[in-house]
């Protein structure tokens, strides 16, 4: 398979700092020796221009120049991965695919749906998903070359389990379809995903995954970063969760973010993110299209 391998070593604005450092941490882990030793790969970083890092004009120049990267990829046939210190570069992979029915399929333990207006941290990341969806930084999002909101109806939320009440039921109203870390856990990832599968399968026909480490459990698999939390998915349960999805619609382009090897001195969680890629990466074409799970 053709790869481009898209390396945002960026947290905040920040190059190579916290979860900045991630990208190249787990290239390094063996990562980048896994993916070339499959497929065609090709390896582009992104970095930003002057000496003043903003977070959120930083952050979103940076998803300009995603946007085109993965536009140049997919003119081409490869298949974009990009690798993140932040969620907020599903814009700018988003905007690169450029696909009306394109469905997205969020792996995180947040809900990543404030605005401006509810964050009380203040954390441009913890709104990428709203942004994502058209409900926060509208005119900063429509300069992405390409940036279309994402209907919530298109997308899955999978694995959330440190939410907060009024984000989850923000995202309840929108329209955003979730499975909770602990309802997987329950009835296992078939059962849990079922009933989201089936509504989804209407109006999408590619599938855009994020997966943000975190959504692992802290305490099982390992820390993932500052905000990581226990009550997550195990390493099996997210592969189960990909396996689920992978028949249903072709999975067109991918990231991993918010991994901070500071949190992770065993190595655990790089290890869990090197079998979530080796998942990712599309099998063949007839796998698309059968009837949901």
């Amino acid at each position: 398979m053709l790869v481009t391998l898209l390396d945002v070593p960026y947290d905040s604005a920040w190059a190579h700092r916290r979860m900045g450092a991630g990208p190249g941490h787990l290239l390094e882990r063996g990562l980048e020796q896994d993916l070339r030793a499959d497929h065609d790969l090709e390896r582009i970083g992104l970095q930003t221009s002057g000496d003043f890092p903003t977070e959120i004009h930083t952050s979103f120049a940076l998803y300009h120049q995603l946007a085109q990267q993965v536009q140049a990829a997919r003119q081409r046939d490869r298949f974009p991965l990009t690798l993140a210190g932040n969620c907020g570069t599903a814009l700018g992979m988003t905007a690169g695919l450029q696909d009306r029915t394109l469905g997205v399929l969020w792996l995180d333990a947040h809900g990543d749906f404030h605005t401006p207006e509810t964050t009380r941290s203040g954390f441009l990341d913890g709104m990428a998903l709203a942004t994502l969806t058209g409900r926060a930084w509208q005119t900063l999002a429509a300069a992405i070359p390409g940036f279309q909101a994402v209907s919530p109806g298109r997308v899955l939320h999978v694995g959330g389990h440190a939410l907060e009440t009024s984000e989850q039921q923000a995202m309840k109203v929108a329209g955003v379809h979730q499975v909770s870390a602990a309802t997987v856990r329950r009835l296992g990832a078939a059962a849990a995903l079922e009933g989201a599968l089936r509504a989804l399968r209407a109006e999408v026909q590619q599938l855009y995954v994020h997966v943000d480490l975190d959504v692992l459990d802290a305490r099982e698999v390992g820390p993932a970063n500052a905000y990581a939390a226990e009550g997550g998915l195990t390493t099996a349960q997210v592969l189960t969760v990909l396996e689920q999805v992978r028949p249903v619609w072709p999975v067109v382009g991918a990231s991993i973010a918010s991994y901070d090897p500071g949190s992770d001195p065993q190595g655990r969680v790089a290890e869990a993110a090197r079998q979530i890629v080796a998942r990712l990466m599309p099998g063949d074409p007839s796998e698309a299209g059968s009837a949901p799970p």
